[in-house]
């Protein structure tokens, strides 16, 4: 049976303020890729050509089977290095994965310059937290590290590159296949990065217009998730 359609319920409870996307592989199910397009969840995919039955034409993020391609620029060779998405589709819109460094600050400032200067179309900021993580990545990074993340996004990339380049953030987007994987750890995320007393992050999120969205793959994946939805 498939546990897909539950765990999308229980997160609407959960974290309805959170959009699910999934992150297929080879092993998504044609099930579960089938309730995620019934449920307009969006679907990102590294690789296309590995994965048949997604889809055949190159893209990374999918929000219905004939919509527009969006892709992730991870550096500044994304942007037009020959045979990268950008260079098959140099309209199409933007995502920009940045990291939670000082490195993080000065790669996505070059990117958002370049946006600027070409007018491209920017849809959002995709984050992880691994290098918050030990450094044999041994102990993974709390639930708190994405609040501390949140606010250094505000204060290092989002408010003042509006300012200097007049680019909004209309999205940021969580990165947590490798971490949220259990439905308790969304519960364990909204009280630590949103319901927390310090937490003002939904509250900055809807003054400026910014939707928030998580990446998982092994939550929707997993058969056991079925007996967490059971005992929630």
């Amino acid at each position: 049976m498939n546990t897909t359609q539950p765990i999308i319920r229980e997160w609407k409870k959960c974290v309805p303020f959170l959009k699910p996307c999934y992150s297929v592989s080879n092993a998504s199910s044609r099930e579960t890729i089938s309730i995620l397009r019934e449920n307009r969840v969006p679907m990102i995919c590294d690789n296309p050509r590995q994965v048949s039955f997604v889809n055949d034409y190159s893209l990374v993020i999918e929000e219905n089977r004939f919509g527009t391609n969006e892709y992730i620029a991870r550096n500044m060779k994304d942007f037009g290095a020959a045979g990268s998405p950008r260079a098959r589709a140099p309209s199409a819109p933007l995502w920009i994965h940045t990291t939670i460094s000082s490195d993080g600050i000065e790669l996505t400032r070059e990117m958002f310059e370049y946006i600027w200067a070409h007018k491209l179309i920017l849809n959002g900021i995709v984050f992880n937290t691994r290098n918050f993580a030990d450094k044999n990545a041994a102990i993974p990074p709390s639930m708190y590290s994405y609040k501390i993340a949140f606010d250094y996004l505000f204060r290092n990339m989002i408010t003042p590159f509006k300012k200097e380049y007049g680019i909004h953030t209309p999205c940021i987007m969580i990165d947590g296949r490798n971490h949220i994987t259990r439905l308790e750890h969304l519960r364990e995320l909204r009280y630590s990065a949103f319901d927390s007393e310090m937490s003002s992050t939904l509250k900055i999120c809807k003054e400026h217009g910014i939707e928030l969205r998580l990446i998982v793959d092994s939550l929707l994946d997993r058969s056991e998730a079925a007996g967490a939805v059971a005992a929630s």
